[in-house]
């Protein structure tokens, strides 16, 4: 497995190729989606973040395992093509993959959740999702105002709603509705112990929904600009975060694997300032802007 390295900014920042007033779904490239099989989803060493949290996704495509000692629970699955990646990984932090009795999502887009169904028939885990994605899921479509392509459907054992915590083995994960990426998209927060210390953990489901998508009369969300201003000030509202995992991690981790391998102090992820507060400002900014110039454009 080689390490994690950095592959130039946020993957969902896509350009679409044809979303004609979101009236059709959008369309992608060959090469823009086949990075997402390839580079994004290859292996990497996996490793301990923190706690009880590790890291087993790829590349560029997040999986995170958080383990306890009546079970594991498994956020996120990435592409089909991790599943190898990620049962290989659980192997390799010393965990058996089929101790995993939970699947959670931190957004229902083909990139997070298509290995659900492969991970779900090994496991026999109950996946739980938020009301809008547990939909999508369920159905095998994307219902994000992205609308890109579906995966095999996937039994949802139970749907969640805003504010609900999910427990397995002294671990509770707190559900926080952030809807705007996708219709279900959740923040998940919890608090871990390491070295005598507690860290406050985010795992950041997304915000804002993706690059060139139609905000307008976008016939999947309709409410996609209300909901996703309501995400905004939701989250600002919650306690500032030790540390925020994010999706998509190759930036986030570059340069501090091995601090994180050594247990070096402080944290090397130990930035809320700026992956928390500073993040959701300037997003939420960049969104009223986006808003204001597409409203210009269609004489609103």
């Amino acid at each position: 497995m080689r390490a994690l390295s950095v592959m130039g900014g946020l993957v969902m920042a896509v350009t679409v190729v044809s979303a004609q007033r979101g009236q059709q779904p959008a369309q992608f490239s060959a090469e823009w989606y086949q990075q997402f099989r390839g580079a994004y989803s290859a292996a990497v060493e996996p490793f301990r973040i923190v706690g009880n949290i590790h890291y087993v996704g790829g590349a560029n495509i997040a999986s995170y395992l958080v383990t306890t000692p009546q079970g594991h629970i498994l956020i996120d699955t990435g592409m089909k093509e991790m599943h190898e990646v990620i049962k290989n990984s659980v192997a390799r932090l010393g965990f058996k993959t089929a101790d995993i009795k939970i699947m959670l999502s931190s957004h229902a887009h083909f990139d997070h959740i298509e290995g659900h169904a492969l991970m779900q028939k090994l496991t026999g885990a109950q996946v739980m999702a938020m009301a809008g994605d547990a939909e999508a899921l369920s159905s095998g479509k994307d219902n994000s105002a992205l609308g890109a392509i579906g995966w095999e459907p996937v039994k949802v054992a139970r749907v969640l709603t805003h504010g609900d915590t999910v427990s397995l083995g002294g671990t509770t994960l707190r559900a926080v509705h952030a809807p705007g990426h996708t219709q279900g998209a959740t923040t998940w927060l919890t608090t871990v112990e390491d070295k005598g210390r507690q860290y406050r953990v985010a795992f950041l489901g997304g915000t804002t929904p993706n690059g060139g998508v139609p905000l307008f009369n976008n016939p999947r969300h309709k409410n996609v600009i209300e909901d996703t201003q309501r995400t905004f000030t939701t989250l600002k509202a919650e306690k500032v975060p030790d540390i925020v995992l994010v999706g998509h991690p190759q930036a986030m981790f570059a340069g501090k694997i091995e601090g994180i391998r050594a247990g070096v102090s402080p944290h090397p992820l130990l930035n809320a300032d700026e992956a928390w507060t500073r993040q959701l400002a300037n997003g939420e900014a960049n969104f009223e802007k986006r808003v204001a110039d597409e409203r210009a454009k269609l004489g609103r």
